[in-house]
């Protein structure tokens, strides 16, 4: 009696622990699409532009490309940690992007800094969803 007690207690136990342990192991690995939205200085949304990611996550190491539908470049200094990935992305003749991003709920959510000279010129809120 006392080993099934103890079998249901953990059985219960695992059930509750289940979200938790599959939000630890959420991957970034896949093709996700969505938008960024600009942030005005004044904190109000601005232009709204599609995105793509392809990434693949290998342990704590991310690698992939960002970019739209028809231009992909690369993902650059990847780092997984948790549910929180932290990468650049640098475009030719254009402004560095680095970014900050996490899992929630089966999407890609968090912020792009687009940085010049080292100073931040501007930031996009980033929401995206894991495609098929």
């Amino acid at each position: 009696m006392k080993k099934l007690a103890a079998a249901v207690a953990a059985t219960v136990l695992l059930g509750a622990l289940a979200p938790a342990l599959s939000a630890q192991t959420a991957t970034f690995t896949g093709k996700w699409e969505g938008t960024f939205t600009v942030q005005r200085p004044d904190g109000t949304a601005g232009d709204t532009d599609p995105i793509l990611f392809i990434l693949t996550q290998k342990g704590k190491t991310l690698t992939g490309t960002f970019g739209d539908a028809e231009h992909q470049w690369p993902v650059e200094k990847g780092v997984v940690n948790a549910r929180t990935a932290t990468f650049e992305v640098q475009q030719p003749n254009g402004p560095l992007m680095k970014f900050t991003l996490t899992i929630t709920k089966g999407k890609l959510e968090g912020e792009m800094l687009f940085v010049r000279n080292d100073v931040v010129r501007a930031k996009a809120r980033i929401e995206a969803a894991r495609q098929k």
